[in-house]
């Protein structure tokens, strides 16, 4: 019997055979010195392993770590990692890390042996900290990352109090005796802390803490304009408003109304209202175990209805749907509770659930979710079926349920405008791993997917079926192969009747365990990349296209905050290198992208340029001016754009530029002459563009569009899941109908199955005869550039301008997955991309629905893309913008895919809540990020600095382990149609497994859910988004008295604890 708690954190008790005894494989490690040896075992017969030893000094801190990897042919290799402390045993000096035959390098040999691996000339291969002169409080005064370039551009800090200067003065506002929003001048001097800090290019910010710990106002400079972003709390300390910039202290009824957050909450302090920027309020109503049973948006009220949740006696979400109400009701003095009846359709709205202590009527169910057993149905093609390859082993064939319990086993989701439901079945091992799903599709057929997993617990194989009703069934299957330190190295995948599987793609590794050389397909398209001493990719080359990305170098204004200053590319196609110089301003927006071709930029200046000439405070684009391709071989200003606003919503454009863009390229069409030229309902959806000619958008429940209607009579519809899962995309006019289906991987259109998706690097076609398969290439961002067949014959070739445009030589590919890897719709001019969540314009750079996530970034416009820095930030799933790592840095991300879902972005505080009883299953999905499938979906975390939404604050303090447990479940089976890669680059590549900076640490920011069921809870909500999931906790006193002292954040405590 062998028991070990592996690296995806459970504990296994199984007959484990050992190829040889543990202590014969030790490695040798020099006497005298203090040390923990950890080994991973990635195999069961412990052939393959992890080594990890710390080293620590007399003092008992952790002064060298050293990983393996793994047991190779020619002997272990270790990567060294040197940890060097300042007099008073801070520590100072984190070394990038070194490689050599030895466990252990002194200092002497380490530096000697780092000094030859990176450059040559380069005399700090090391991050250094200095904490600020004459001060006991060890409090971070400077910040120097690695490498002589950045020896004279450090990030700074300095602690000073508020006085009555321009930059340090501070308004006083409150919440009056009347509940009313005041303001009473400025505070005293030295009434608050402030810490001024400025990055590596010198752009600075100030943030006051009042003395209860509150973040009261955040001041970014723009030059000599400020950004101020204030927030105000009641005496009880809870947040009632926030002003965004465009306030500007003018805090009159009608900029409230436009621009400001406002939280208001009952008498145990639960929030039950919020109102965004220029949208109606929107109402929360509790039960008595403080859990939310009712919401109603702004255009709900419209209508008197109202979102119910339900739970089941342990907290699980049970049931969610619509219902109608004349008022609001009170339900504080009773627990609502839904519980399982005997019956499959019994229940309220058949939904195999009765609700005691909710006496109204419910007029719509939109999900039900089921538990532990499988009485839920009886349909037989829901039903588990034996497959011996996908880990029938570990199923209790006779006692099925076992392995479900306290498991997600089922959901039933509604097609959204129709009566229609979807039902789906999970099974699980013994272990919580999902090895079978069966699912409903809204074609009449059924999608089924196997799974079986190596012993450290990432997927080996997938089985993917597809039918339609009356239809054939199609098979798919992936293999995936790990190297000996359990990174994946190969995806394999086999099409419908095929004897033999192709190679999707292969990687190989650096030392550093960076990807050095990664081939897709099987014709020797082999992509090379190189990198600079952050570990930030600089270059990539392969026969179709190559990249270069500069930083503090190249012909740009240099940067050393991690903006790119320019960039170079080159297709197959192109007689020269194309490129773009970037300018941006003290916010780190993006002012100007000027194009040139060849090496230094020097040819064809300005043909392709992109610029914005001004933004306002919250950053809605103002100005916005674009050169293309006017001619044959003319070349001019395509568009002159002024944009009018009321509040954050765009009110009408201007175009001064008296050409259009040549071809089928990307500009602004301008369709009408009014002062109001877009409308929008009161939730803030866009419900008219007449620039575009839509006369009309409904919006479904969860805020996505319905129908989008054209004065020619034209429509696009769209058929949505409850989940917000994409189902099928309409297209009418006066002579056509075409009709495309998603259904899982498969894509359908009229009636036909025309392509599969495969995992994050092409797709197959299935036009002709026999399937052809077609392969991505694609840059930094996920951006797909090139688009290759199996015979190596380039198919479509794509530049894009850096909000997201296409470059008219290359629009008239028929292939719609272009920008971040999503599908463009340009159909009647439409011209959006779908994110999954929203479409995105990017002839304007902006969203035309609200952003979810606004709470998350409130001195933002929540319809801007990317807080308008499109070169180093990408929206996943048109929830939130995140910074790139360019590709290699702090956050992991997983390639966007086009058939993104919606679903919600976890808080800081959700992934610290989890850490205290799940941090095994963290670190192993963090450090392994392996390559998932579109079965289960891609999270990305991110550290939440501000403040965030507040309505859920009490809930969180009540049934919280219920609550996660049930959201770890849901997790499990969500997004599984619209994405497929977790942990991954944006450009599909696996994520880093270091952070350059932090000299080696795992990197802890990103994490993916996959299908092994050891997933972090609190991370996904199936449903509409929880206002509870943007709560007040990050305004807690830790993370004020964090900002003060400048400590690692807790997120990073924790990690930082647990895995070192």
């Amino acid at each position: 019997m062998f028991s070990a708690t592996l690296a995806c954190g459970h504990t296994a008790n199984t007959n484990v055979k050992l190829s040889k005894a543990v202590n014969d494989t030790l490695p040798s490690v020099p006497q005298n010195t203090n040390y923990v040896f950890t080994r991973t075992m990635l195999s069961e017969d412990g052939g393959k392993y992890f080594d990890e030893i710390q080293f620590y000094d007399g003092l008992g801190r952790e002064s060298e770590r050293t990983l393996s990897d793994g047991n190779n042919f020619l002997g272990a290799i270790y990567k060294h990692f040197l940890q060097e402390y300042d007099s008073l045993g801070r520590a100072e000096k984190t070394w990038l890390p070194a490689t050599s035959k030895q466990t252990f390098l002194k200092p002497k040999s380490y530096k000697l042996l780092i000094n030859g691996a990176y450059d040559r000339n380069d005399k700090r291969p090391f991050a250094q900290t200095i904490y600020e002169p004459s001060s006991t409080l060890n409090r971070t005064f400077r910040q120097y990352s690695p490498g002589d370039a950045w020896a004279d551009h450090p990030k700074q800090t300095e602690y000073l109090p508020n006085t009555s200067s321009d930059l340090l003065r501070c308004s006083f506002y409150y919440i009056n005796e009347y509940n009313y929003l005041d303001r009473q001048n400025d505070y005293p001097t030295g009434d608050l802390n402030v810490t001024k800090t400025a990055d590596e290019d010198g752009k600075t910010t100030y943030t006051f803490i009042d003395k209860q710990g509150h973040t009261v106002l955040i001041r970014q400079l723009n030059g000599s304009e400020k950004a101020d972003t204030y927030s105000v709390y009641d005496s009880m300390g809870r947040l009632r408003f926030v002003l965004p910039p465009m306030i500007n202290d003018n805090i009159s009824l009608s900029n409230l109304e436009l621009y400001a957050y406002e939280y208001k909450y009952d008498s145990f302090g639960r929030c039950i209202s919020k109102k965004l920027p220029g949208c109606s309020a929107v109402s929360y109503v509790y039960d008595k175990s403080d859990r939310i049973i009712l919401s109603q948006d702004g255009n709900q009220s419209l209508k008197k209805e109202w979102t119910f949740t339900f739970y089941d006696n342990i907290g699980r979400e049970t049931l969610k749907g619509l219902c109608n109400l004349t008022a609001k009701p009170s339900l504080e003095n009773v627990i609502v509770r839904a519980y399982r009846t005997s019956t499959e359709n019994g229940g309220v709205l058949k939904s195999g659930y009765e609700v005691e202590n909710f006496p109204y009527a419910l007029s719509s169910l939109l999900q039900a979710n089921y538990y532990d057993d499988y009485y839920f149905t009886s349909d037989i093609q829901l039903a588990y079926d034996h497959n011996s390859k996908y880990d029938f082993q570990y199923i209790n064939a006779t006692y099925g349920s076992i392995s479900a319990r306290g498991l997600l086993t089922g959901t039933k989701v509604k097609i959204l405008g129709t009566d229609l439901y979807l039902s789906s079945a999970f099974y699980y091992d013994d272990k919580g791993k999902i090895v079978q799903s069966r699912s409903q599709n809204h074609k009449g057929g059924y999608d089924v997917e196997y799974y079986s997993y190596t012993f450290s617990g990432k997927p080996s194989a997938k089985m993917c079926t597809y039918q339609v009703k009356n239809g054939n069934q199609y098979v798919e299957e992936y293999g995936y192969v790990y190297n000996e330190v359990d990174d994946i190295i190969s995806i394999n995948h086999k099409f419908g009747d095929a004897i033999n599987s192709k190679k999707l793609i292969s990687y190989q590794y650096d030392t550093a365990r960076r990807i050095q050389f990664k081939d897709v397909g099987m014709n020797g398209v082999i992509t090379r990349y190189i990198y600079d001493i952050h570990d930030q990719m600089t270059e990539s080359t392969s026969p179709f296209f190559s990249q270069q990305l500069f930083y503090h170098n190249g012909t740009g204004t240099p940067c050393y905050n991690g903006n790119i200053s320019s960039m170079t590319w080159k297709s197959e196609s192109d007689a020269n290198m194309r490129g773009y110089r970037f300018k941006y301003d003290g916010l780190n927006r993006l002012v100007h992208a000027e194009y040139g071709e060849k090496d230094d930029m020097s040819l064809n200046r300005g043909r392709y340029d992109e610029g914005i000439t001004s933004y306002d405070k919250n950053g809605n684009i103002r100005g916005l001016q674009r050169f293309g391709q006017t001619d044959t071989n003319a070349y001019g200003q395509v568009d002159g754009l002024s944009l009018s606003y009321t509040g954050n919503r765009l009110l009408c454009v201007t175009d001064s530029a008296t050409k259009n863009t040549y071809g089928s390229g990307f500009d602004f069409k301008k369709g009408a002459e009014l002062a109001t030229e877009y409308f929008y309902d009161t939730n803030g959806n866009l419900t008219k563009d007449l620039n575009k000619k839509i006369t009309d958008i409904q919006y479904n429940c969860l805020n996505l569009p319905q129908t989008i209607e054209f004065v020619d009579g034209s429509t696009v519809s769209y058929l949505y899941r409850a989940d917000g899962r994409k189902l099928q995309v309409t297209h009418k006019n006066e002579n056509s109908v075409n009709v495309t289906d998603y259904c899982g991987n498969a894509v359908y259109e009229n009636g036909s199955l025309k392509k599969i998706l495969t995992e994050g690097e092409g797709y197959i076609s299935l036009s002709g005869s026999t399937p052809v398969y077609n392969y991505y290439l694609k840059d930094h961002m996920g951006n797909i550039r090139i688009v290759y067949d199996q015979n190596r014959e380039v198919k479509d070739v794509n530049h894009y301008y850096p909000f997201g445009g296409l470059i008219a030589s290359s629009a008239n590919s028929n292939q719609p997955y272009k920008y971040n890897g999503k599908e463009l719709d340009r159909k009647n001019g439409l011209d959006w991309y779908d994110y999954g969540a929203r479409h995105y314009d990017a002839t304007l750079g902006r969203w035309h629905v609200m952003d979810s996530s606004s709470e998350k970034n409130y001195s933002n416009t929540p319809y801007g893309y990317c807080f308008n820095n499109p070169v180093t930030h990408i929206d996943p799933d048109g929830k939130q913008g995140v910074a790139i790592p360019t590709p290699y840095g702090p956050l992991p991300f997983y390639y966007p895919l086009a058939n993104t879902q919606s679903y919600n972005l976890p808080s800081d505080q959700q992934i610290m809540r989890h850490t205290s009883n799940k941090f095994a299953e963290l670190g192993q999905m963090i450090t392994d990020a392996p390559k998932m499938s579109y079965t289960f979906g891609s999270l990305l975390f991110y550290q939440v600095k501000s403040a965030v939404s507040p309505e859920y604050n009490h809930q969180r303090k009540r049934d919280r382990r219920a609550k996660e447990d049930l959201d770890q479940q849901q997790a499990n089976i969500a997004n599984s149609i619209d994405t497929n890669v977790s942990g991954m680059m944006p450009n599909g590549d696996p994520a880093p497994k270091r952070d350059p900076k932090d000299g080696g640490k795992k990197t802890i920011i990103g994490l993916g859910v996959t299908g092994t069921g050891l997933l972090i809870s609190g991370i996904l909500e199936v449903f509409n988004p929880k206002p509870g999931q943007d709560a007040v906790e990050a305004h807690t006193d830790v993370e004020k008295e964090r900002i003060q002292k400048n400590e690692p954040t807790l997120w990073e405590k924790i990690f930082s604890n647990i895995f070192y």
